[in-house]
């Protein structure tokens, strides 16, 4: 469909972009993955030894997600980079944060998205304890698992898979830059997706 009224020549469209968070969610939930579900663990339970826990429940995952309530200290998975002033414990502050941080076009069909992620902790609660009883940072080893998952994975957007690769963004890295330089700190790392949808008027050739 045509909304900009230009009938001889194609743009890209971009719809469907805003969806990135919630596919990536529904992608992590289905998982039933050892590592999707040490990733939940570790981002449910506050412990030492989270990963010795129980799986969690669809339905517990689900509610881990924010998605309007003003109040956001039970929830741990947001779609928005902001932190709210009345997280403060450790429970609280084990975070994850998905969102569009870059829509960069390469021409007027294609483009490179940048796509967030972001993992908090509190230092309470930073170290957890692998099944080899080698003790990790809790939001590197949180930040191992969503890689494992989502590099390459198809989210039905754009025509290419979620990349981890400099080669499409100088950007695309991870960095420990998260910390209020008191009680938590994090890291963001960001993975690029080609998009191209050129609406369906006009000539497409580039």
């Amino acid at each position: 469909m045509i909304y900009n009224g230009n009938n001889e020549i194609a743009y890209n469209d971009f719809s469907g972009i805003e969806e990135i968070p919630y596919r990536v969610l529904t992608w992590l939930i289905s998982n039933k993955t050892k590592v999707a579900e040490d990733m939940w663990k570790a981002l449910y339970y506050s412990d030492y030894d989270a990963l010795k826990k129980k799986n969690l429940t669809t339905a517990q995952k689900r509610a881990l997600i924010w998605t309007k309530e003003p109040m956001q200290n039970q929830f741990k998975v947001f779609n928005t980079p902001l932190v709210s002033d009345n997280m403060v414990d450790a429970d609280d502050m084990i975070q994850l944060r998905m969102f569009e941080y870059s829509l960069i076009p390469v021409d007027r069909l294609h483009a490179t998205i940048l796509f967030e992620i972001d993992v908090y902790t509190n230092d309470k609660s930073s170290t957890i304890v692998k099944e080899n009883n080698i003790p990790v940072e809790r939001t590197s080893f949180i930040e191992v698992c969503l890689l494992q998952l989502l590099v390459g994975v198809d989210l039905g957007l754009g025509y290419n898979f979620l990349q981890f690769d400099r080669n499409l963004s100088t950007y695309s890295k991870s960095v420990a830059n998260i910390n209020n330089s008191k009680s938590f700190w994090g890291r963001s790392f960001m993975l690029a997706l080609q998009y191209s949808k050129p609406n369906n008027g006009g000539d497409c050739s580039a």
